[in-house]
């Protein structure tokens, strides 16, 4: 079974569209875990009413990703830990396909492609200008409801969202980029315990820093390969469309240090470039 673990402070529309991805495009059994930042506009309830794999764990006030995903790996049943954003659209079989790699080769810590970052720079490069085309106008002219959002998601993708995924997948199968997408990563059991067991709750920027300590540990012969993407595995990410909601402040602000404090310059200029080569 796959523990899908999601923080939220509200979002209500895009909540919808994501908890829709997951139930159309994903095979395997799965549990929805939902950590709550005390949401207001009715997404609580709405994963509450949903069934019995969807749990929600509500927080007492707003807490960082990683803090959130640590109260998310207690409660997981699951042999793999998807942490997933909830502004994100997953792709057809993104589950199935992902299980024929994670765990082989020691890949244990691997993350989708997206419009942040695809399986060569080009694309990259290509995608991610024509979302902002795409993004600005729609979010102008019909704010960010879920018509919007669906609007935004068929300009992007040629009216068939499936048949890109599909593309994607055709072209680039189950390669491997080194690097990440920090709103889709996916981890079995030995990934996990060979990074402590959970999320470093104490740095800033923590898919930042999971990508660091992979690298140091496949450098020190330890069983354990880079985080890299999976290039024909797409998801899209709606991406910095959630910096419009107002969050309240972190509860848990003032145990966080920088990622800078905990990494030595030279060590992520080192790591941080073999996601360029």
């Amino acid at each position: 079974m796959i523990s899908i673990i999601t923080a939220i402070f509200n979002q209500l529309p895009m909540n919808r569209m994501f908890y829709d991805s997951i139930v159309k495009n994903t095979d395997s059994e799965f549990e929805l875990i939902i950590v709550d930042n005390c949401s207001t506009d009715g997404s609580t309830e709405f994963f509450k009413s949903l069934g019995n794999n969807v749990h929600v764990i509500e927080n007492d006030g707003n807490y960082t990703y990683s803090y959130c995903q640590n109260v998310g790996i207690k409660a997981a049943k699951g042999d793999v830990y998807a942490f997933l954003n909830n502004d994100i659209i997953l792709s057809p079989h993104w589950d199935s396909r992902l299980l024929q790699i994670l765990g082989k080769d020691n890949y244990h810590i691997l993350s989708l492609a997206s419009n942040d970052r695809m399986a060569t720079k080009e694309e990259t490069t290509q995608l991610s200008r024509h979302w902002k085309h795409v993004k600005y106008p729609i979010k102008f002219l019909m704010g960010q409801r879920q018509l919007s959002l669906k609007t935004m998601i068929k300009l992007c993708y040629g009216r068939n969202w499936e048949k890109f995924c599909e593309e994607v997948w055709t072209r680039h199968g189950l390669n491997l980029r080194i690097g990440f997408s920090g709103s889709a990563i996916i981890m079995d059991k030995q990934g996990l315990e060979m990074v402590g067991g959970q999320w470093d709750p104490t740095v800033q920027g923590p898919d930042f820093d999971m990508y660091l300590q992979t690298v140091k540990l496949s450098k020190e012969g330890k069983d354990i390969k880079p985080l890299s993407i999976v290039g024909g595995i797409f998801h899209h990410h709606f991406r910095r469309l959630t910096f419009y909601t107002k969050f309240p402040p972190f509860k848990d602000k003032d145990n966080i240090i920088a990622l800078e404090q905990k990494w030595p310059e030279e060590e992520r200029k080192e790591y941080l470039g073999l996601m360029n080569d």
